[in-house]
């Protein structure tokens, strides 16, 4: 193993994934490349972006990383474990370990639960303790993420947008694990919510020594918080370098016309930090 791949979280080499697509008038099929030779380091403990327009295979990305979806080149290692190898015990340790977090939690999350079960269901699935421990954590994980216990009992449906995402947090974060993906996760909530919500991750990566995949479309908003930024378009990553300096000094022109396509940074900045903002 080298040093690179021993310290690594998460390392994604030329990763491609393809899609077949249906002419029906030409009655031909074409393929669509999603991502196409993608290579990623993340070191642990470190808060990395991949952001770029709709379209640019961000979350192709995301799901392929999170097993959801298969590719068809490449080599994806975590913690230094080939995923093509995984099985087993190995594969029930990485769902522990990686966890995603999506923009719809409400379609993420079953809505018969109630909140204390939506939050236990995954020990449920590891079945790692029994209905007393795994009520017990539930309930300590709502209340970290800022939930009353006595919302315990409310069914998911009855959460605001926000609400949900603190739920769907407190649901990936029972099972202890070392990595998030968090796929476009505060689109869809207004700026202060959005806030609350990202200050609320920032605290959890402080105290649990989590590593985050932030996929965003949202420049400003998540220029605010990530070491280094990674640009997406077409498919492929077409820069990337720290935060300041994909905002301060862009070299690409997709990346400039990111930077130039935000509607001002420094007044989403000054927005965000008036409502609670992390920097």
């Amino acid at each position: 193993m080298t040093d690179a791949l021993a310290n690594s979280i998460l390392r994604v080499r030329g990763l491609s994934r393809q899609y077949a697509t249906r002419d029906v008038l030409m009655r031909r099929r074409t393929a669509v490349h999603a991502i196409r030779n993608v290579d990623l380091d993340i070191l642990p403990g470190k808060i990395i972006a991949v952001v770029g327009e709709s379209g640019s295979g961000k979350s192709t990305l995301a799901r392929c990383i999170a097993l959801l979806e298969p590719w068809d080149e490449g080599e994806v290692y975590f913690r230094g474990k080939d995923f093509a190898k995984l099985g087993g015990d190995d594969m029930r340790t990485f769902r522990r370990e990686m966890q995603l977090i999506l923009q719809d939690s409400a379609g993420a999350l079953n809505p018969r639960f109630t909140a204390l079960e939506a939050v236990e269901e995954p020990l449920v699935i590891q079945s790692t303790k029994n209905a007393d421990e795994r009520r017990r954590e539930a309930f300590r994980f709502m209340e970290r993420v800022g939930l009353p216990a006595e919302w315990a009992d409310r069914r998911v449906t009855q959460f605001s947008g926000g609400q949900r995402q603190r739920l769907a947090i407190a649901r990936a974060l029972i099972l202890r694990p070392k990595f998030l993906i968090l796929d476009e996760a505060l689109s869809g909530l207004d700026l202060s919510t959005q806030a609350q919500v990202l200050n609320l991750l920032l605290e959890l990566q402080e105290a649990y020594g989590l590593t985050y995949l932030f996929i965003s479309h949202d420049l400003a908003l998540i220029a605010q918080v990530a070491d280094e930024i990674a640009v997406m378009h077409a498919g492929e990553i077409v820069e990337r370098g720290a935060a300041a300096d994909i905002l301060n000094c862009p070299q690409n022109s997709h990346t400039i016309a990111l930077v130039n396509a935000a509607a001002s940074l420094d007044g989403n900045a000054c927005a965000f930090a008036a409502a609670g903002g992390a920097k």
